[in-house]
């Protein structure tokens, strides 16, 4: 991984002069802690000194699958019953089904509807308290085209049905791009468009608006993988044992953070960020990288080196 760009940012400096120049006594163990765990994203900008957070943070942890994209949905209205993709999907969440979902659809109605009407025949049922997300496959301009223009194009229903108790989360056709897309990122459930009594969450539906009632999908050309959830110390994970290293004679510290296989599988992680414990969280600072995909396959370390000059 090549390293873009490194930032101290002005909380990580706070904390410095807080530890350095507040008498012991005086520091509390809920303020200004060292920074002691990391947090990995899919970042597309550059850091700034005053970011609290790294732009789109994305879970080590591997949470509950909801959905694990192995199952078939209903389909409905214009949407055909979808069917096994197993070119195209996403690992994750410690799911190992090497499968997705190819939203088919007809030429009977421009809304076309998906449904997996029992969370548990894939997964686990959905809990509002829990953040969420989900990988939706778009596979060439020729596809996205055919979502509707203007307004909402897609929605994913969570709720105890999908037509009258759920909660709901919609895009315009703005918010998607070709390939795979990670929606519904960092929200937790509760925070969706609540409808009716959600209830226990084991219902979820798929809605996509095309232009024209004639507009079809064919196998491959949507693709829907992997609902997930997890909690927010999901995003978290400690240094390594031993770290932060200093080295007095260089007058610096070294931080080490150590992603296993098993762990922020499916992402293109392009930032790592140090965090400290705080009862509001501070960053301390941030490392941006290239885009490397992380798969089973992969280990990452990520060495962040702050010297005094």
């Amino acid at each position: 991984m090549t390293v873009n760009d490194s930032i101290k940012t002005t909380k990580g400096k706070l904390i410095l002069l807080h530890r350095a120049y507040t008498a012991t006594g005086d520091l509390t163990t809920t303020e200004w802690t060292v920074p002691s765990v990391f947090k990995v994203g899919m970042d597309a900008t550059s850091a700034t000194i005053t970011q609290l957070d790294l732009e789109k943070p994305v879970p080590i942890g591997n949470g509950t699958i909801c959905d694990g994209g192995n199952v078939n949905l209903t389909g409905s209205d214009g949407g055909d019953n979808s069917t096994d993709n197993t070119t195209t999907y996403k690992e994750g969440a410690a799911g190992s089904d090497v499968t997705a979902q190819n939203l088919i659809a007809n030429d009977t109605d421009a809304t076309k509807t998906w449904e997996n009407a029992d969370l548990t025949a894939s997964g686990a049922n959905a809990l509002a308290t829990k953040y969420v997300g989900v990988w939706f496959y778009i596979k060439d301009a020729a596809a996205l085209t055919k979502f509707k223009t203007s307004g909402t194009c897609l929605e994913y229903r969570i709720g105890a049905d999908i037509t009258t108790n759920y909660y709901s989360k919609t895009y315009e056709a703005s918010d998607l791009a070709l390939g795979w897309n990670w929606l519904c990122d960092n929200e937790l459930l509760s925070t969706w468009t609540s409808n009716g009594t959600p209830g226990t969450l084991n219902n979820l539906g798929i809605f996509i608006t095309t232009n024209n009632t004639t507009d079809t999908f064919v196998a491959g050309d949507v693709v829907h993988d992997l609902l997930r959830q997890w909690v927010i110390g999901d995003f978290t994970k400690a240094f390594v044992s031993g770290y932060p290293l200093i080295v007095d004679a260089n007058l610096e510290a070294t931080t080490r953070g150590y992603l296993t296989s098993t762990e922020a599988n499916g992402f293109l992680v392009s930032s790592f960020g140090s965090f400290n414990t705080d009862t509001t969280v501070l960053m301390d600072g941030k490392d941006g990288y290239n885009e490397t995909s992380k798969g089973s396959t992969d280990e990452i370390i990520f060495v962040a080196t702050d010297r005094v000059i």
